[in-house]
């Protein structure tokens, strides 16, 4: 498998039974539109277009897909039609215009999510793999800088340009209002002293761990594959960079999600025969824990273990989705809704109770079919660079649980999805 990584981009089949069939002959399909949206995400947080960019950047997309004959969907893509349905179907449960504002917001982050996951599927030679894998590559390398600004800048917050735009009934959504005031950490006291967890350039803190966990294995591609265009030297002191914010996080989600990433990769590549890859993965791995346990992080590490101050709240929640479901079986909530007991609004932590309260039992069926469907389908990797994207949706599903999908992580998993099948199928 080691040895596979040369031929990246090739296009002859490599052996393996394709998953879908290859379009016709066309004009490329243009880079911009995935440049725009994934490098430049820390441009669009300062200006407070983070959240919205995953909705405008597709539709470029869209009118080069529509122009475009003989497209393709992953085998299993009628999971996802199922989840599309349900969740529009839930807007009948939605009952404010600030709750409308949220699930519009997060409908069309679905159906971008879907176009960019055809229009990568469908790039080829306009769209090579590895300024793919750049374009995610810089964008995780933008996380660990962000997770240092914490340090620098502190809670530092403000209304970003696009907020006076956005009217104040709008801004009474949370996630909106987040998006067009961004900051760069929230100062936590949950191991007996202040910490800054980072957030930038995502709105939470969750979603800042949930991300560097799903973008480390883009760093992982581009240390194997030269045309990306980053030194190996580079990308080892950037993963070393990396262990630092993502200790002073308290992600213990983050800490598992990649600790089992590596665990199964290093696992594969074994199997797999790759000497090399696993030699690398074990490295890696090795590097961490000692990073931890030889310094004062092994402190951080073990006074947040002996803290899940927020486990209780979250066991709560996970009832009151589950709850919340029962009532609404088949529409669900559309949204996530307060509870009376001043914790986070039922249906935020974690992606399954999200989808469960908000889009109801089929939704959530539909989206773990298609989440593992893809994940399944993706399994046989013939490069260390497919093997790591295929990584990428083994390490969003073990955050099913505790993190959200939307709209980061989505959009990561499912061009993660679309990269492994073309590199599993075509090598293109």
């Amino acid at each position: 498998m080691a040895g596979a990584v040369e031929d990246l981009d090739r296009e002859e089949p490599v052996g393996f039974r394709p998953n879908y069939t290859r379009p016709e002959a066309a004009s490329p399909l243009p880079m911009w539109p995935i440049t725009g949206m994934i490098t430049l995400m820390p441009l669009w947080f300062i200006l407070g277009l983070a959240g919205f960019t995953w909705v405008l950047f597709p539709l470029p997309m869209l009118a080069s897909l529509v122009r475009r004959r003989g497209l393709v969907v992953p085998k299993g893509f009628g999971w996802w039609v199922i989840f599309l349905v349900a969740g529009a179907a839930s807007v009948f449960s939605i009952d404010s215009v600030a709750r409308l504002a949220g699930w519009t917001l997060r409908y069309g982050y679905y159906i971008g999510a879907t176009i960019t996951l055809i229009y990568i599927l469908n790039g080829r030679a306009g769209l090579p793999s590895h300024r793919i894998i750049r374009s995610f590559t810089w964008l995780w390398m933008a996380t660990v800088v962000g997770g240092y600004l914490a340090f620098i800048v502190g809670d530092l917050s403000f209304l970003a340009p696009a907020g006076y735009f956005v009217p104040a009934v709008l801004r009474e959504n949370d996630l909106i209002n987040a998006l067009v005031t961004p900051s760069f950490a929230d100062i936590q006291d949950i191991i007996g002293f202040p910490i800054p967890r980072p957030k930038a350039p995502f709105p939470y803190t969750n979603s800042w761990g949930s991300m560097l966990g799903l973008l480390t294995p883009f760093g992982l591609m581009a240390m194997h594959e030269p045309r990306v265009g980053f030194s190996k030297t580079l990308i080892k002191v950037m993963l070393g960079a990396s262990v630092v914010p993502a200790v002073i996080s308290l992600n213990r989600g983050l800490w598992l999600s990649l600790g089992l990433g590596l665990i199964y990769a290093a696992f594969r590549f074994g199997v797999a025969g790759g000497s090399r890859a696993v030699r690398n993965s074990i490295v890696v791995a090795v590097f961490l824990v000692v990073s931890v346990v030889a310094t004062p992080l092994n402190g951080i590490v073990a006074g947040r273990l002996d803290n899940g101050h927020s486990d209780g709240d979250r066991t709560e929640l996970i009832l009151d989705a589950i709850e919340g479901a029962a009532e609404r079986p088949v529409f669900g909530w559309g949204a996530p809704r307060p509870n009376d007991r001043n914790l986070p609004s039922v249906g935020t932590h974690g992606q399954i109770w999200f989808v469960l309260f908000s889009h109801g039992f089929i939704g959530a069926v539909g989206y773990l079919g298609a989440i593992f469907s893809l994940t399944w389908r993706t399994r046989r990797q013939p490069t260390v660079a497919g093997m790591w994207a295929h990584v990428v949706l083994i390490v969003g599903i073990v955050q099913l649980p505790y993190y959200l999908h939307v709209p980061h992580q989505l959009f990561t998993m499912l061009a993660a999805a679309a990269l492994a099948i073309r590199l599993q199928n075509d090598v293109v």
